[in-house]
């Protein structure tokens, strides 16, 4: 496999106490970490000013770079502007997808002690109305908020009747807003004789938001401190000798995963920033109508470092399957695969390394990480040469995992160390219900040794905790494993699946289609209104159906299955904060075709796409 810049060996230290629970830390020192998120950046201005910082499209198929010493300067331009025109200790909330100008006033924000707070736009862009986005502002306490790209004329009136400032790109003459362009400018112009507030580390530097899949969502506390922290816990899973002398320039990412989720604009956009790497920004979507920027992208950057989501992954293998120059892109100078939220199946895994073979003659480790907003968000990571999908690693340093055993034969997963954060905002109950008596975080997941003879061979998730249910029997259906069953026994055609039949006889079961996979199966464009149903689909999803239920009692067999076109939705909750499906607000949200499946005469139907979609 080829090199990697991670340290090795792989090692973990494992204690058992007398109360049963099992201690695991990572021995491999902890590097220094900066004491506020904007450090960072001061100090590659000034070591590397040249390199570039971020990079996004320029309209016409090149890029628009900003160097660390061009960047840190806007910064610092931007933040003495914002000083002059907000109140201290405000909260701004960036309504905006990934941007040169959403990233500059992450950092100004941080600079002047006050907090942005990132928002999916899709409450902005794609909401049926302003329920969401009201709902938001007010949990983060919101006093102003940032508003740039189309689409979003709508929400600009729903911060007005909020009674929001409200901060854009090009605010009309007379227009009731702030001019980003205006206040960067008078800051630039006030910048000789402003100085910058001294930071606490103990101070926020973002507000985010966890999904909101059950009741109201909470807005996490994130200080610099915890930022900081778990940046210098993901890098000290790299060997600084190695990776200097792999990637002489630094990490070369180019990504689209979304800043409003922390694994975008946390672990990646902040980790890069850290590292002193160069960050393209992605205008593409792990979806099939986003696939072609990716790959455009991609072909355009030439990657060392590249992480998405396994649907994004699952995309990329059909078109690296029928792209020679997109593969060559690709794979001539990466050295990390990554993938977060779901796990990655095998079949996409075998596929991907595959064409890396037939590029570089040898294959390409892939990595993977696990944690929650609320860890900022980092806990563990398959930091080694790893050719088995489906694990979450082992926990980076500086910080405790405790396994807690449920009485149920699960572990349950707790967290403590220093990017922990120390509450949600406004709530105190909520917060002191989300740790222990010890002060461990409480992830509310399973998780298991993925050998339970070789700790350092990996933990794997082993579902929500509360996702657990029972049949009418009595007995409980395990969601996490029948689920991965089931999506493994499909050889790529799902992409997920959601399991259900509390109540009942029988354990059921929706699967989201791998578009791209269904098209190779029938010959259909990917965005065909029949593909669910077309006989081909039906058969394959059959076949997998049996698969998985080969030898499984009743607890883990699925009976009947309703194939789902679209993807899971983040504006209606169905995807968790740390990625993964919550499997009750989707049985909530596609209530309809829970119970079409229910009353189902055959195994395999199609279940018709979300609301909405």
């Amino acid at each position: 496999m080829r090199e990697t810049p991670y340290v090795s060996p792989v090692r973990v230290d494992v204690t058992q106490r007398p109360d049963g629970c099992l201690i695991l830390t990572n021995p491999h020192p902890l590097q220094p970490a900066y004491a506020t998120v904007v450090e960072p950046l001061a100090h590659h201005a000034a070591t590397i000013p040249d390199r570039t910082w971020l990079a996004a499209p320029d309209g016409t198929g090149g890029w628009l770079r900003l160097s660390y010493a061009a960047g840190w300067q806007r910064v610092q331009a931007l933040a003495a502007g914002l000083d002059q025109m907000l109140a201290p200790g405000a909260v701004v909330a960036i309504a905006s997808g990934n941007s040169l100008a959403h990233a500059l006033l992450t950092y100004a924000l941080a600079l002047t002690g006050r907090a942005a707070a990132p928002v999916t736009p899709a409450y902005a862009t794609r909401a049926r109305d302003s329920r969401r986005f009201d709902e938001a502002m007010q949990v983060l306490g919101a006093q102003a908020v940032f508003l740039e790209g189309a689409g979003l004329a709508r929400a600009a009136g729903w911060a007005a009747d909020l009674g929001l400032t409200r901060i854009v790109l090009d605010c009309p003459a007379g227009g009731d807003c702030l001019d980003l362009s205006t206040i960067e400018a008078a800051g630039a112009a006030a910048l000789p004789g402003w100085k910058p507030p001294v930071i606490d580390p103990a101070a926020p530097a973002k507000l985010m938001l966890t999904s909101g899949s059950t009741g109201s969502p909470k807005a996490v506390i994130i200080t610099h401190a915890n930022l900081a922290a778990n940046a210098a816990q993901i890098r000290s899973t790299f060997d600084p000798a190695r990776e200097a002398a792999l990637w002489p320039d630094g990490i070369v990412m180019v990504n689209h995963l979304p800043w409003s989720h922390s694994l975008g604009g946390n672990a990646v956009l902040h980790m890069l920033t850290v590292a002193g790497g160069t960050f393209y920004i992605d205008p593409g979507t792990p979806t099939p109508e986003g696939l072609a920027a990716t790959v455009a992208s991609i072909k355009s950057v030439r990657p060392n470092y590249h992480l998405t989501v396994p649907l994004g992954w699952a995309l990329l293998a059909g078109a690296l399957e029928r792209d020679e120059a997109l593969a060559e892109a690709l794979f001539a100078n990466l050295r990390i695969m990554q993938y977060g939220g779901a796990a990655l199946t095998q079949d996409v895994y075998d596929r991907l390394q595959a064409v890396a073979r037939k590029v570089t003659g040898d294959e390409i480790t892939v990595a993977a990480g696990y944690g929650a907003t609320e860890t900022a968000p980092t806990v563990c990571n398959v930091h080694w040469p790893n050719g088995r999908m489906g694990l979450v690693g082992l926990p980076v340093p500086g910080l405790e995992l405790k396994l807690v055993p449920d009485g149920a034969g699960k572990l349950e997963a707790r967290v403590r160390g220093p990017g922990i954060m120390p509450g949600y905002r406004g709530d105190p109950e909520k917060t002191t219900a989300a740790f222990d008596d010890e002060g461990f975080y409480r992830l509310g997941d399973a998780l298991r040794f993925a050998d339970p003879d070789r700790p350092e061979a990996g933990l794997a998730f082993d579902g929500r905790l509360s996702e657990t249910f029972k049949l009418a029997s009595g007995s409980w259906v395990p969601v996490g494993p029948v689920r991965l069953g089931l999506v493994q026994a499909s050889n790529g055609l799902f992409s997920d699946a959601v399991i259900f039949g509390e109540g009942t006889d029988t354990v059921c079961a929706l699967a989201f289609l791998d578009r791209g996979r269904a098209a190779g199966l029938t010959g259909l464009p990917q965005d065909a209104a029949d593909l669910a149903s077309h006989p081909a689909i039906l058969a394959a999803a059959g076949s997998a159906l049996e698969t998985a239920a080969a030898g499984q009692p009743a607890t883990r067999k699925v009976v009947r299955l309703g194939l789902l076109p679209d993807a899971p939705s983040l504006e209606d909750g169905e995807i968790t904060d740390k990625g993964y499906l919550n499997q009750a607000r989707c049985r909530a949200v596609r209530a309809q075709a829970v119970t079409a499946v229910l009353a189902a005469q055959v195994p395999v139907i199609a279940a018709g796409p979300g609301p909405g979609a």
